[in-house]
C-alpha cells in the first residue's frame, strides 16, 4: 500500500503534465461576425422599415454630436453603429477624415433612416478661414464631399460677434458665405438637412429661414434659470421657432435644478425640453463618452430618446 501512495502522485502528474501540454496549444479561430442583418434578414427588413417610418413621423428630435474618423477603432465607442437605432442624426465633428470604417458603417445607418451631417466647426476654426477665398474653397470641398459620400446634409457653427461695424461686417460675410454654399442644397424644401449650431445671433433673420434646425449652445449651461432665459432670448428673436429650436447637453455635465439639486445635463434638459416649448429636440454632445455602461451601451442617450419619445 504503501509504495501506491508514494507512486500514484507522480502517475498523476505526469498525466496531468501531458494534458497540460495539449491544453495550451494555441490554435486560431476563425471568428465570423453575423450581423442582425444576416441573422434573418426578412425581420430586419421589417424592423428598419419601422425606424424609417417613426423617423418620418412628427416627434422630438434627439441628435449626437460623433467624433469620427478613427483609423485604428479601440473599442466600440468609436463605431458609427453602435450608436442607438433611435438616433435621429449625428453630426460628425471630424468630418474632414472621415475614414474606411465609418463608410463601412454610412450604410447601416442609411438602413436605419439616422442622418449623418457634416460638421464645420467655424466657431473653433475662423482662425484658419481669416482669407475669405480660403473659406470659399473650403465649403466648395465640402459639398462636393457630401455629395461623393452620400451624406444627408450639414452642420455649422459660429459665434455672433458684438464688436465695432467691421466685425459685425466680417462675420456677416461668413455667415453669408456658409448659406450660399450649404444653403443652395440643403435647408426647408431640400433634400438635404442643415443644422446651425451655436448662437442664432449669428444668422441674420432671412438666414435663420434657410436652415432646418438650430441647435442653441446651451452645452456649459449648468442650471435652470441661465437656461430659460437663454432659450427666451432665442425665441424672441425672428425665424426661431420652437419646433425648430434643439438644445445642446454635454455628456458627462451636472446641471442644477431650480432647488440646486444637481443632475446630469441630458436628462435634466430633455426634461425641460417640453416645459420650454415644447422645443424641438436635444442634441447630445461628446456622444462617444456615453457608450460605456455597467448595464447597456449609451444609456443617457437612450433615456433621452425613450423620455422624449415614449415606446407605445
Amino acid at each position: 500500500m504503501k509504495k501506491i501512495r508514494i507512486y500514484l502522485p507522480v502517475v498523476a502528474m505526469l498525466l496531468l503534465t501531458a494534458g497540460c501540454s495539449d491544453w495550451t496549444q494555441m490554435e486560431p479561430v476563425d471568428q465570423q461576425p453575423v450581423r442582425p442583418s444576416e441573422q434573418n434578414p426578412e425581420l430586419w427588413a421589417q424592423y428598419t422599415a419601422a425606424l424609417r417610418a417613426y423617423k418620418a413621423s412628427d416627434h422630438t428630435l434627439v441628435v449626437a454630436s460623433f467624433e469620427n474618423g478613427s483609423t485604428t477603432p479601440t473599442s466600440e465607442k468609436d463605431c458609427l453603429r453602435s450608436l442607438p437605432d433611435s438616433l435621429d442624426a449625428v453630426s460628425l465633428t471630424n468630418a474632414d477624415h472621415f475614414s474606411a470604417y465609418d463608410a463601412e458603417d454610412l450604410a447601416v445607418l442609411k438602413e436605419k433612416g439616422t442622418r449623418v451631417l457634416y460638421f464645420v466647426d467655424y466657431a473653433a476654426r475662423s482662425a484658419e478661414w481669416k482669407d475669405l477665398a480660403a473659406l470659399t474653397d473650403y465649403l466648395d470641398g465640402v459639398v462636393a464631399r457630401v455629395r461623393e459620400l452620400g451624406l444627408d446634409g450639414f452642420s455649422f457653427s459660429g459665434l455672433p460677434s458684438y464688436g465695432d461695424e467691421a466685425s459685425q461686417t466680417a462675420q456677416q460675410t461668413v455667415a453669408a458665405l456658409f448659406l450660399e454654399k450649404f444653403g443652395a442644397v440643403a435647408g426647408p424644401g431640400k433634400s438635404l438637412t442643415l443644422f446651425f449650431e451655436g448662437d442664432p445671433q449669428f444668422l441674420t433673420a432671412e438666414q435663420r429661414a434657410k436652415v432646418d434646425y438650430i441647435v442653441l449652445d446651451t452645452r456649459e449651461t449648468d442650471n435652470a434659470s441661465d437656461l430659460k432665459l437663454q432659450v427666451l432670448r432665442a425665441l424672441e428673436m425672428e425665424n426661431v421657432a420652437a419646433d425648430r429650436l434643439l438644445l445642446g447637453a454635454m455628456t458627462e455635465y451636472e446641471f442644477l435644478d431650480e432647488d440646486k439639486t444637481a443632475s446630469d445635463a441630458i436628462s435634466a434638459l430633455a426634461l425641460r425640453i417640453p416645459e420650454l416649448g415644447p422645443l424641438g429636440g436635444l442634441c447630445i454632445y461628446d456622444a462617444n463618452t456615453d457608450y460605456f455602461g455597467s448595464e447597456i451601451i449609451y444609456a443617457s442617450t437612450r433615456a433621452a430618446i425613450q423620455l422624449l419619445n415614449p415606446a407605445k
